[in-house]
C-alpha cells in the first residue's frame, strides 16, 4: 500500500504447490471502491489478506528494550517514542525484538502507525469482503522474499518511485535496516549518469552499513548482496555495485514465477502475500 497505488499479489495453492496467480495495481484514490470491484471480478471474496505499508505510511524507531515485564513492553515503548512522532494523530504502536544486543543492551524496533490510517485499512479491507490477517511494514515484508541463510546477506530493494530499502539478514532474521533517500528517480537515470557520482554514494552507504553490522552488532561479514531496483538497467547497475564494493552481487530471483508477467513487481506486496508460506520449498517454481 503506497502513496499513489495499491499493489495486489494473489497466491493460490494448486495441486499441492503455491502459484502466483495474479498481480495488479489500483489507484489509492477511492481504493476501497476499486478493491471491491477487483475482488468481485476475480472471485476473491473471503480470501485472507496481508497488508504491507509503504515506507511513507509509518515511522520506525530503534530503542533500548524497556526493563519491564513482557506484558508491559507494548505500553512502555509508547512513552519512549511519542516525542519523536512527526504527526499529531493518535498512533498505534507495535514492536519486534532486534536479534542482537548493541553495546550490551537489548533493542526493540518500534513501529508507529496513525490510528485513523489503521482504522481506514481495517474498514476498507472488510468492505472489500477480504479477511484481514496482518498489517506489516515494508522492511519485514521484503525480508520474506529471501531464503534463510547462515551467511549474512545485504539486500537493496526498491518500490516504484520509492526510496531504496537496505536490509541485512542472517538466518532469516532482520539485523539491520535503513532507508536510502535520493534514489526515487533511479528509473530515469542512464548508466553513465549513475557512474557520475550516484554509484559511489550508494557504495559508501553499503560499506557503512556493513561496517556497522560487523563492528556494532559483532557479526561475521556480509557475504553477498542481492538487488531488485526500479530501473531498466538493473543488470548493469548490479555489475557496477559489484565493482565498487568488491562483493558478489546478484539480481534477486523471485521465489515464485507469476502467471501474468509484469514489468514491475511490488516486492512489499509480494512479500506480504508470502507471509505464511515456506519460501525454501517454493523457490524457483
Amino acid at each position: 500500500m503506497g502513496d499513489a497505488e495499491l499493489h495486489l499479489n494473489v497466491i493460490q495453492k494448486k495441486s499441492g504447490s503455491y502459484q502466483w496467480v495474479k498481480q495488479h495495481s489500483l489507484p489509492m484514490q477511492d481504493w476501497v471502491k476499486h478493491l471491491q470491484e477487483y475482488v468481485t471480478q476475480n472471485n476473491l471474496a473471503r480470501t485472507p489478506c496481508h497488508v504491507a505499508l509503504g515506507l511513507n505510511k509509518y515511522q520506525l524507531f530503534q530503542i533500548d528494550r524497556p526493563e519491564v515485564e513482557e506484558q508491559e513492553v507494548a505500553q512502555a515503548i509508547q512513552w519512549q517514542v511519542k516525542e519523536q512522532l512527526t504527526s499529531n494523530d493518535e498512533h498505534v504502536f507495535d514492536y519486534y525484538d532486534h536479534p542482537a544486543a548493541i553495546g550490551g543492551k537489548e533493542k526493540v524496533n518500534v513501529v508507529a502507525i496513525s490510528r485513523p490510517q489503521v482504522i481506514s485499512i481495517i474498514k476498507g479491507i472488510s468492505q472489500a469482503d477480504l479477511k484481514l490477517s496482518t498489517i506489516t511494514i515494508e522492511e519485514l515484508a521484503t525480508s520474506e522474499l529471501l531464503a534463510a541463510s547462515d551467511d549474512a546477506v545485504l539486500s537493496l530493494f526498491q518500490e516504484k518511485g520509492g526510496q531504496i530499502n537496505l536490509n541485512i539478514l542472517k538466518q532469516g532474521k532482520l539485523f539491520f535496516s535503513r532507508r536510502l533517500k535520493g534514489y526515487e528517480n533511479l528509473a530515469s537515470f542512464s548508466l553513465e549518469e549513475f557512474q557520475m557520482g550516484m554509484g559511489d554514494t550508494l557504495s559508501v552507504e553499503i560499506q557503512r552499513s556493513m561496517d556497522y553490522f560487523e563492528s556494532q552488532l559483532r557479526q561475521a561479514p556480509v557475504r553477498h548482496i542481492v538487488v531488485h531496483l526500479n530501473t531498466p538497467i538493473q543488470a548493469q547497475l548490479a555489475e557496477l555495485i559489484k565493482e565498487l564494493t568488491f562483493m558478489p552481487v546478484s539480481i534477486m530471483d523471485l521465489p515464485l514465477t507469476p502467471n501474468e508477467p509484469s514489468p514491475t513487481v511490488s516486492l512489499a506486496s509480494l512479500g506480504a502475500a508470502l507471509t505464511d508460506i515456506e519460501i525454501n520449498s517454493e523457490a524457483g517454481q
